[in-house]
């Protein structure tokens, strides 16, 4: 239902028409609560209309369940492309039948004294009793510093700019970042024919599928069943620095039907790995002698941080399930810690480092360390004022597809018991 003229008052505002905010006006309809979605885009689909034109999901499609609209398609373990999912998340709209006023950018949200809160749009003021902030965690695009010493002739761009190979001009690519984002653009890059260095971070990786079951259908079924074995994800109290919220995900892949992702196979197939890059100067860029323990590091990921937990769950729960038939990979590659631009043909560099939060538009004292907003589980100190998708919110599934089905019904009864 698109609202075309903005009312002047409501009583719940959601900012943000993606899975998260649309989720969250599901729920508050059925509560027969009168609520309000505004959308920035001209359009319905979140931000996944900003990924690549490859993109895939790295969750199976049966993970693109939201709340009262289950995935019912022909290929639930297959892995969406980015159309796909704007597609999916534009349809929930009418599914909820949520009031959803495009075009409308919120430009200030200001919490008045013992009243309303105060919403600037680009399409005129609204007061509303109640917020609802659905706009994400990543938000403005991060390009490190030693992007600036780079040499005029090499084309630099952050992966939320990257669309497709042809876009770039010829010659190799320097992809720095090994997430989800910098490994999969890496791998499509060098599938094209591209020759490709990649700079290896901190990121960890996991398995497509460990013990016959998909690793993310593993962590769902832990959030929803896991505690009826006393086991959950873990939470944001459980992490041991706060900054771990923004610590880039392990990487794995949905594309040409979801599999592994491992850096020294894709150094054994031909591909050039570096550790993380320290400096730039010109046509000089030089990497840190990091590469063998990062590489140990992200193999050792899962094995250090998932593993257990889903071995409990399969003993608790009694499943029988296949055992691990894990391969290991022991290719261990020459690092690379200095290379010349120019002589080795690389004509682009792929920043894949990530997104900053830019809550800059909120005027409330509720921001921490790195911008991000002080909750529990959704619930700000500022009363009225509520986060549903974000980061971390409660688990570590918050911010994915699954988020809203898992942290909404906390928020929503909250919101409800303040609308009372």
């Amino acid at each position: 239902m698109q609202i075309t003229t903005l009312p002047e008052s409501v009583d719940t505002l959601i900012i943000g028409a993606g899975q998260a905010g649309l989720a969250t006006s599901g729920m508050l309809g059925a509560a027969r609560q009168e609520h309000l979605v505004l959308e920035r885009r001209d359009r319905l689909g979140g931000g996944w209309q900003d990924r690549w034109d490859a993109f895939t999901l790295v969750t199976p499609n049966s993970l693109a369940s939201f709340p009262g609209w289950p995935y019912d398609g022909p290929d639930p373990d297959g892995f969406m492309g980015r159309d796909s999912i704007v597609e999916r998340v534009t349809r929930y709209a009418d599914v909820v039948d949520a009031p959803v006023a495009l075009g409308t950018a919120v430009e200030r949200l200001t919490p008045e004294r013992d009243g309303p809160f105060r919403v600037r749009t680009n399409r005129g003021d609204i007061t509303a009793r109640r917020v609802v902030v659905a706009t994400g965690s990543y938000h403005v695009p991060q390009i490190p510093p030693p992007a600036a010493r780079i040499a005029p002739r090499v084309t630099q761009l952050h992966s939320h700019d990257y669309r497709n190979e042809s876009m770039l001009p010829e010659g190799a690519v320097l992809v720095v970042g090994s997430g989800q984002t910098g490994v999969q653009l890496a791998e499509e890059l060098s599938d094209a024919g591209r020759r490709v260095y990649l700079s290896v971070g901190t990121a960890g990786r996991t398995p497509r599928r460990y013990r016959g079951v998909d690793i993310f259908g593993w962590l769902a079924q832990i959030a929803r069943r896991g505690p009826e074995f006393g086991l959950g994800l873990p939470t944001v109290d459980m992490l041991p620095d706060p900054n771990l919220k923004f610590a880039a995900n392990p990487h794995v892949s949905g594309r040409n039907g979801g599999h592994d992702t491992n850096l020294r196979r894709f150094a054994a197939d031909g591909m050039q790995l570096a550790g993380r890059l320290l400096a730039a100067d010109g046509e000089r860029v030089t990497f840190a002698d990091d590469l063998p323990a990062e590489l140990v590091h992200a193999d050792r990921f899962f094995d250090d941080h998932l593993r257990d937990l889903i071995e409990n769950f399969i003993d608790k729960a009694g499943l029988d399930v296949p055992p691990d038939d894990r391969v290991p990979f022991d290719y261990e590659p020459r690092a690379l810690t200095e290379l010349d631009l120019e002589s080795a043909g690389v004509s682009t560099i792929i920043w894949a480092t990530g997104y900053a939060l830019d809550y800059g538009w909120i005027h409330a004292p509720i921001f921490g360390e790195r911008g991000y907003p002080r909750n529990e589980r959704g619930v700000t100190e500022i009363p009225g004022l509520f986060f549903v998708g974000l980061l971390w919110q409660h688990t570590q599934a918050s911010a994915t597809l699954v988020g809203p089905a898992l942290d909404g019904p906390y928020v929503a009864e909250k919101l409800t018991m303040a609308a009372v």
